[in-house]
C-alpha cells in the first residue's frame, strides 16, 4: 500500500526504560530509520516498572494535549512475548501503539475508541522479533509506518475487544466520600480519583474534612500558598483532581501515602445537634 506522506509527524514516546539503558536509543533508531522526518518527543521513561495503571493515568493527562495526527507509542509491558496483542488504535484524531494490556483504556474515556488493529503484518515489523523487547521490535516499526501515512487497518485484523483496566472508582455515602490515590508526581503531591465536579456535587456547600493518613485538613485551599510552607492542604489540582499536598514540602514524605491508599472526605456535623433526636 503506497503511504500519504504526513509533514514532519510526531512520534511520542512513553515507557519505564529509563535512560541508562540502550532501549530508548533503539527505538528511536528504528523509527528514524523509517521516517528520518518524525519529531520524535519523550514523554516520560520513568513509568513505574511493570505498573500499567500509573502510565495509563498519566497517557490519559498528557495524550489529549498533542495536535491531531500525533502518534503516541507507550510501552509498559509486564507481559511482553506472552499471549497480549500488540495494536495500534485510533481516538480522538490521534493514533496510539503499544501493548494491549490496558495502558490506553483510560485515554479512550476521554477520547472515545475509532477502531483498533492487532499488529501482525511481517512487513511492518522488524525481521526478528525478539522474546523481549517489543518496544524496538514491534511498536517502534508500527509507529515509523504510520508516521509514513499508513493507515492503522493495514496492520492487522481488527480488534473489538481490546483490553480495559479496572479503574478504582470512589464510593459515594451521604455523609462519606471514598476516594483513593492515584498518582503521586515528582514533588511528593498526592492526586487522588476525587473529581472536582463530583466532590462540589456531594458537599453541596457543606463543610468537610479530608482525612488522608492519620491527619485531616479542613476544606479545599485556593492555591499552594494559602497555608504556610511545610503545612498540609487539599486542593485541585491542574486535571481537576482532589490533590493532597505540602505547601513546598511533600506529602508523600509527610504522610507515607503511596498509590492505592485511601482519602477520605467527611461531613463536618453540628455539634449542637448532637443528642437530639
Amino acid at each position: 500500500m503506497t503511504a500519504s506522506r504526513r509533514h514532519d509527524p510526531i512520534v511520542t514516546l512513553t515507557t519505564d526504560f529509563g535512560l541508562r539503558d540502550p532501549f530508548v536509543a533503539s527505538m528511536k533508531a528504528v523509527i528514524l530509520s523509517i521516517e528520518k522526518r518524525a519529531r520524535l518527543v519523550d514523554l516520560s521513561h520513568e513509568m513505574p516498572p511493570h505498573r500499567v495503571l500509573p502510565a495509563a493515568w498519566f497517557l490519559r493527562e498528557a495524550c489529549p494535549w498533542f495536535p491531531a495526527g500525533t502518534i503516541h507509542v507507550a510501552v509498559v509491558d509486564p507481559g511482553v512475548g506472552g499471549p497480549r496483542r500488540p495494536l495500534v488504535a485510533k481516538a480522538g484524531g490521534q493514533l496510539y501503539v503499544g501493548p494491549d494490556n490496558g495502558i490506553f483504556s483510560l485515554v479512550f474515556q476521554k477520547a472515545p475508541l475509532e477502531g483498533a488493529w492487532q499488529i501482525s503484518d511481517p512487513k511492518y515489523l522488524l525481521p526478528k522479533i525478539s522474546r523481549t523487547f517489543h518496544g524496538r521490535d514491534l511498536f517502534a516499526p508500527a509507529a515509523a509506518h504510520l508516521a509514513r501515512g499508513l493507515p492503522p487497518s493495514v496492520f492487522g485484523p481488527e480488534i473489538l475487544d481490546p483490553t480495559t483496566l479496572e479503574i478504582p472508582g470512589p464510593t459515594v455515602c451521604p455523609d462519606r466520600l471514598a476516594g483513593e490515590v492515584v498518582w503521586v508526581d515528582r514533588f511528593g503531591n498526592c492526586a487522588t480519583n476525587l473529581e472536582e465536579a463530583q466532590v462540589s456535587r456531594w458537599a453541596a456547600g457543606e463543610p468537610f474534612t479530608i482525612r488522608a493518613a492519620s491527619r485531616k485538613i479542613r476544606g479545599v485551599s485556593e492555591s499552594y500558598a494559602s497555608v504556610p510552607a511545610g503545612r498540609l492542604l487539599a486542593i485541585f489540582n491542574s486535571s481537576g483532581l482532589l490533590e493532597i499536598a505540602c505547601n513546598q514540602a511533600s506529602a508523600h514524605e509527610a504522610l507515607g501515602l503511596k498509590e492505592g491508599d485511601p482519602v477520605v472526605l467527611e461531613r463536618v456535623r453540628n455539634p449542637r445537634s448532637k443528642g437530639k433526636s
